[in-house]
């Protein structure tokens, strides 16, 4: 057989072989196989669905972000949804976060994330919110919760409508109807705010709230538009409180202060994150302090107030200015005081503040009460001093252009000092033309100083003092009516120029004293007067000087012409005392008289007026009495002058006359009429009545006051 038949041979038996094999493998008893279990799809829609996954992203050889899940799925848009997710994040700031969530939605890239139900994000320093959905973008690195959401920290949590949380500032806000509360602890006092917005910036410390914020901090009641809140370093306690849009502060915790308020105010406080030391208001503040016993207390207003306090809250300085006002309560001996300036800066202590200076266009008013009306003073400036006890004012001294209002009384001055119990005002100081003064519808005064007791009214004047006595007025009802010496006239001012006078209103008495060198002189009309001192009665209508008393005055002649003043009648004396009751003017001590009477010497001059006019009704002169009438020279004890009859009757042990011819009678009592030689001596047993004639002598000169 050849060889090429050998190698078909040999194809052929391998052939069936592999023939016999196929069948007999084809033939073989079959397994049985177990189909495997369907597949329970997370998302029939998804195109990629994996269980467990675990996906870190790499910023160069730094872990950035790393989401774990229970579950993945991938839909044809490249979104990925995950659940049971855990994404932790790192914020280069040493606070990295982890959020949590039943489900997330991963963006493309993971760029994105929204995640949902039992959403939860917890820092490393302990910050933990809580939402029922977030969202996350790497581009903002910003999560956001739209809906109701709460976090804690420490002493701190809170809840409201929208929370946001700024990765790389490290800030959440809660966006709408916040809440916020921080615990008490042992050194941390509790707060409660409510705002509509709320912003925690903690890295740069701070807290903001925004739209209608309302704090409670232990029952310390702050409320503004808006607020920033400082906090320390260290701790979440208020180092500054920023107050912005119709601000109020109330409540307890506030010390002396009672309430606040501004449209912008800031508060800084102590190490210790409670108590206050500095308050600053802004645009129309006002501060209330407490008062003591239940009263009311101090209340200051100003376009700008700064107010530092001690650790005790008591009101150690203050300051405030454009449109000040300071309302200081009344008591019920006391009116309520209210003092407007543009400028005030006040002092105090441990107990209250006891100084306060005001400058620049000063209002002083005193509100009326049931015993006094209101009063008004202006002035450039004004030092108060206060009772740190009760808040009342003490003393005032105003100073620049002082003046003042007390119903019809007005003062003036350079310079003024209140003192509040006393009741009593003192003015000095001249300005300009401007001298101390005082006027009213009575009396206008002035003088280089001048002293004021307000009720019941006195005033006191000392040097070169000018008083001018108005007419007498009709008195208001219940008042009793003044009433002017009728030795002076009652239609004219009646004016006195002395060194000193004290005035008592009440006892309608002035009394003016004079110098050595400067007696008091008294001036109206024709009459004056002067002397070391002069008092007026205007309750009785008295008159009284002393002292080497000189008067002038205008005493009605009988055979005065209508319309023509009479000559004056001019007297000295030691003292001179006109009562208007018995219409008599005295004068004593080396008294002497000239007028229509004669030239006049004696101990003592009484002069006698007609009821209803100032006419000579009577004379007498006692002791030592000489008179030259015409050309007759008598002496005697008494003289007294009838001007009805013009007729002098003197006595005396004797009584002597020297006529013009020198003929000199003696006697008794002596009788002789002005305008007759009439003359009548009568005697006794005891006393010769004498005649003595001698001719022609020269009248004797008439001693005419000096």
């Amino acid at each position: 057989m050849s060889s090429w038949q050998k190698r078909a041979q040999l194809a052929l038996a391998a052939v069936a072989v592999g023939v016999i094999g196929v069948v007999g493998y084809t033939l073989r008893p079959r397994d049985v196989r177990v189909a495997p279990p369907p597949v329970d799809r997370l998302d029939p829609t998804a195109t990629v669905e994996t269980r467990g996954a675990d996906l870190i992203q790499l910023k160069g050889d730094r872990q950035d972000l790393r989401i774990e899940s229970q579950g993945q799925v991938t839909y044809e848009t490249g979104d990925t949804k995950l659940m049971g997710v855990r994404i932790s994040i790192d914020n280069r700031a040493g606070r990295n976060y982890v959020i949590t969530a039943r489900e997330a939605r991963v963006g493309k890239d993971q760029a994105s994330f929204d995640v949902t139900g039992d959403v939860k994000l917890e820092t490393t320093d302990g910050l933990i919110a809580f939402a029922n959905q977030a969202s996350y973008t790497s581009a903002e690195k910003i999560v956001h919760a739209p809906g109701p959401v709460r976090f804690t920290r420490g002493r701190m949590s809170g809840a409201g409508i929208g929370f946001s949380y700024d990765e790389q500032r490290d800030t959440l806000w809660l966006l709408d109807q916040a809440d916020v509360q921080v615990a008490p602890d042992g050194a941390g006092a509790s707060m409660a705010v409510t705002a509509g917005a709320f912003e925690f910036a903690r890295t740069d410390r701070y807290m903001r709230f925004e739209r209608n914020m309302h704090m409670d901090r232990d029952g310390q009641i702050i409320d503004a538009g808006e607020a920033v809140v400082t906090l320390f370093p260290d701790r979440d306690e208020p180092d500054l409180i920023e107050l912005r849009g119709d601000s109020r502060v109330s409540g307890a915790g506030l010390g002396a202060l009672q309430s606040m308020a501004a449209r912008d105010m800031n508060l800084d406080y102590g190490d210790d994150g409670r108590s206050l030391q500095q308050a600053t208001l802004i645009g129309q503040g006002s501060l209330q302090l407490r008062g003591t016993g239940g009263a009311a207390g101090q209340r200051l207003g100003g376009d700008l107030l700064d107010v530092a306090l001690a650790p005790d809250g008591s009101v150690t300085s203050l300051s405030s200015r454009d449109n000040v006002v300071v309302a200081l309560p009344g008591a019920r001996d006391t009116a309520a005081r209210t003092i407007k300036s543009s400028l005030l800066i006040a002092t105090g202590g441990a107990k209250g503040l006891s100084l306060m200076k005001f400058q620049e266009g000063v209002t002083y008013t005193e509100a009326a009460t049931r015993t006094q009306g209101a009063r008004v003073a202006r002035a450039r400036s004004l030092d108060a001093a206060l009772d740190p006890a009760s808040g009342g004012l003490s003393e005032a001294t105003f100073i620049g252009g002082f003046t003042f209002t007390d119903g019809p009384l007005v003062a003036a001055s350079h310079q003024a000092r209140y003192q509040i119990a006393a009741g009593t005002l003192a003015l000095s100081g001249r300005e300009g033309t401007v001298v101390p003064r005082i006027q009213d519808e009575s009396v206008t005064i002035d003088a280089d100083a001048l002293e004021i007791t307000l009720s019941p009214r006195k005033m006191a004047a000392a040097g070169r003092v000018r008083s001018v006595l108005q007419p007498p007025r009709k008195p208001a009802a219940g008042e009793s009516a003044g009433k002017r010496p009728g030795l002076l006239g009652d239609k004219e001012p009646v004016s006195v120029l002395a060194e000193a006078l004290v005035y008592d209103e009440s006892a309608r008495r002035a009394e003016y004293k004079g110098t050595a060198k400067e007696q008091v002189r008294l001036l109206q009309g024709q009459t004056q007067i002067t002397a070391d001192a002069l008092t007026i009665d205007e309750s009785k209508g008295d008159l009284i000087a002393n002292g080497k008393v000189l008067t002038t005055l205008a005493i009605i002649r009988r055979d005065a012409v209508a319309g023509t003043p009479s000559a004056p009648t001019i007297a000295r004396a030691g003292s001179f005392t006109y009562t208007d009751q018995s219409r008599r003017a005295v004068y004593q001590t080396l008294a002497q008289l000239d007028g229509e009477t004669g030239n006049l010497h004696a101990d003592k001059i009484e002069i006698g007026l007609a009821a209803g006019e100032n006419s000579l009704s009577q004379l007498d002169a006692t002791g030592t009495v000489k008179a030259i009438v015409d050309k007759r020279t008598v002496t005697g004890a008494r003289l007294t002058y009838v001007p009805v009859d013009e007729k002098y009757v003197v006595t005396g042990a004797p009584v002597t006359m020297i006529d013009a011819d020198c003929q000199e009678l003696s006697g008794k009592t002596l009788t002789f009429f002005k305008a007759s030689d009439r003359v009548q001596v009568d005697g006794n047993d005891e006393i010769r009545t004498q005649t003595k004639g001698g001719g022609k002598c020269a009248a004797p000169s008439p001693s005419a006051p000096k």
